[in-house]
């Protein structure tokens, strides 16, 4: 890929960031709802399995990389780290 504009590069990883975590947000949601998950009486907090909750970060990661073109990858994979540790 051509040097992207460094504003460029952070504007279009603020996007891919955004749809990385509004898509992990729905597939969380969705196997909350099919697993039929009950909020934890300690803190209240609704979570899928530890395993599961691996696969749908790469789903939502692979979503991502689908939306944006193959020249981006690179970039994106750069800071796909630094995503799943805030997800």
């Amino acid at each position: 890929m051509a040097t992207m504009d460094p504003t460029h590069e952070e504007l279009f990883l603020g996007i891919a960031y955004a749809l990385f975590m509004n898509r992990l947000h729905v597939l969380r949601l969705t196997e909350i709802v099919r697993l039929g998950i009950r909020p934890a009486p300690d803190d209240g907090n609704m979570e899928v399995p530890e395993e599961l909750d691996r696969e749908l970060i790469q789903q939502a990661v692979d979503y991502v990389l689908k939306c944006f073109p193959a020249s981006f990858g690179k970039t994106i994979a750069k800071h796909k780290g630094h995503w799943v540790e805030l997800a």
